[in-house]
């Protein structure tokens, strides 16, 4: 069974699927050059394709002009996992991989009465079963409390029981998986499924599936779920009864439901914290075990403690996943970008987008004569120190670790959020830089070590910003003559200079004080690119008339 996309247009509602069944799909704005066609400007006429390649679908944007995003983050290349949501222009697109489930249908037959209960509501009182304190109470009733008590002491002790399953498991089809089982032993289901919510707006999709018959899954037919009830239970937030599907005049026009031979339906909502999370759905085959009261309040309450485990696994999964991003972002990337980043990944736009940042490089002078006199392991600790005293001054200034190219740093500062101060904040990194430097030099004379001394080029411009790679390696990272200059002014700065652009200057003002070293020639430029020493050191005085 091919995987398929649940497509739907964000603006005005409109869902459609496609299946996957073509070696090769292609997804944009123009009919006739596209099997999937998105009808919005935003899409390009040949926006994106996905791949089948054994059982594994690649998804390839095709340089589009805004892109093409999976669970929120821009791609170039992305291998799709199930679930997956695929953004485009207004549209999202729910890849679905199909060989775990059997098929569905959805019916949208109106209902009529129906018996509902608060997912709060966890047994029934009977009215008619209270009497006056001073009323003789007849034996039968004695014995009928006596019935409904041990009921009810049953049913606590079953939630229980299953609450104490579900509290230490995280996997959502482990937690089903129990679920079912307690279904099973608690009414009169045949047959259970759980639809979740997906990305797309009031939409919910099948997720797990089970059978009281274990052969039954063999030799199933397409399910039958009422899109009605599903509706209803939703947006009223009420597990839902109908005892004879076979009879109910409001479902006489469900033919599937007729063919199945189902003789009563349950549906009970999962809610979560933040709102409807899916809903449990059974039904029962059998013409002498149609559902009762009891089971739809015994369904709610095993919904309820469903809702808790449901929340706590998307929870926990949400907090693996931050703390993997926390881990990978923050080793170049400041911890406030981070925080920014995952509290609104949808506000950056990753995979080539151009602003103005200020690239900074840095190198040790001389490091690879004084690394031939020394042992490996003492070049590596010397290094070590070196990067672990540099890299929290360009996090402190607001600045992203781009990479260690040997002995030497680059740093940009402006991204991956645009920033009016980013210059101010390089400059200030490659003054806190030099002077970390002697401290750091104090260290390594009384380790008996070689001194070191660093040089440093700043330049200020607009560059390409975004992950650069493959689906294996990926790299977030700048493109663009900024850098190359950036790199030049480095290898042209001295040991502890500090060297500048035009266009750095112009965007730090006078925050910092200047010489003008005057016209260089830079590889890689035909033109002369005026150049800049920033002063650092309280001795440094500057040349009269430093800037022309």
């Amino acid at each position: 069974m091919f995987p398929k996309l649940r497509i739907a247009n964000q603006i005005t509602g409109q869902k459609s699927e496609f299946e996957l069944v073509l070696d090769e799909t292609r997804i944009g704005r123009a009919a006739g050059r596209n099997e999937i066609v998105l009808n919005d400007e935003r899409v390009s006429r040949q926006h994106a394709t996905i791949r089948r390649s054994d059982q594994t679908y690649l998804l390839n944007d095709l340089d589009s002009a805004n892109g093409t995003f999976v669970n929120g983050l821009r791609i170039n290349e992305r291998l799709l996992s199930n679930h997956d949501t695929i953004s485009i222009g207004n549209f999202a697109l729910v890849y679905e991989e199909q060989d775990t489930l059997p098929s569905f249908s959805f019916d949208n037959v109106q209902i009529g009465e129906v018996v509902l209960r608060d997912p709060e509501r966890i047994t029934q009182s009977n009215p008619k079963d209270s009497v006056a304190p001073d009323t003789p109470i007849p034996q039968t009733s004695l014995r009928e409390e006596v019935v409904t008590l041990r009921k009810k002491a049953e049913t606590l002790s079953r939630l229980y029981e299953l609450s104490r399953v579900l509290t230490s498991v995280f996997s959502l089809k482990d937690i089903f998986k129990k679920v079912s089982e307690m279904i099973f032993r608690t009414t009169r289901a045949d047959r259970f499924v759980v639809l979740l919510k997906t990305a797309l707006p009031g939409d919910l999709a099948p997720f797990a599936t089970e059978f009281r018959n274990p052969t039954a899954s063999l030799h199933a037919e397409t399910i039958s779920i009422s899109q009605t009830v599903l509706d209803r239970v939703v947006s009223e937030r009420v597990a839902l009864l109908s005892y004879d599907a076979q009879t109910d005049d409001r479902l006489k026009q469900s033919h599937s439901i007729v063919m199945q031979h189902v003789r009563s339906v349950m549906c009970a909502p999962l809610l979560g914290k933040d709102g409807v999370l899916g809903a449990i759905y059974v039904d029962s085959q059998r013409l002498m075990q149609v559902f009762t009261p009891d089971d739809l309040d015994m369904l709610n309450a095993i919904a309820a403690q469903t809702s808790m485990a449901v929340d706590n696994a998307m929870t926990h999964d949400q907090l693996v996943k931050e703390a993997l991003a926390r881990a990978a972002y923050g080793r170049f990337m400041p911890r406030h970008v981070v925080e920014q980043i995952l509290a609104s990944p949808e506000a950056l736009s990753l995979g080539g987008v151009n602003q103005t940042v200020t690239v900074l490089f840095s190198d040790i002078r001389g490091f690879t004569t004084i690394s031939e006199s020394l042992p490996p392991e003492t070049v590596v600790r010397m290094l070590n120190e070196f990067f672990s005293d540099m890299t929290p001054i360009v996090f402190g200034h607001r600045g992203l670790l781009d990479k260690y190219i040997g002995d030497a740093v680059m740093a940009i500062f402006g991204a991956p959020y645009p920033s009016d101060d980013s210059a101010i904040s390089a400059v200030a990194a490659a003054v806190a830089m030099q002077r970390k430097m002697l401290m750091l030099n104090e260290e390594l004379r009384a380790a008996g070590l070689p001194q070191l001394a660093m040089g440093i080029g700043i330049n200020t411009g607009t560059v390409t910003v975004g992950y650069i790679g493959s689906e294996q390696r990926t790299d977030y990272t700048v493109i663009g003559d900024t850098v190359n200059a950036a790199s030049r002014l480095e290898g042209e700065a001295k040991a502890w200079q500090i060297l500048i652009s035009a266009a750095t200057l112009e965007a730090v003002g006078d925050a910092f004080r200047v010489n003008l070293v005057g016209e260089m020639p830079l590889k890689g430029k035909t033109l002369a690119v005026q150049v800049y020493e920033v002063l650092w050191r309280p001795e440094d005085q500057p040349v009269p008339s430093t800037r022309a």
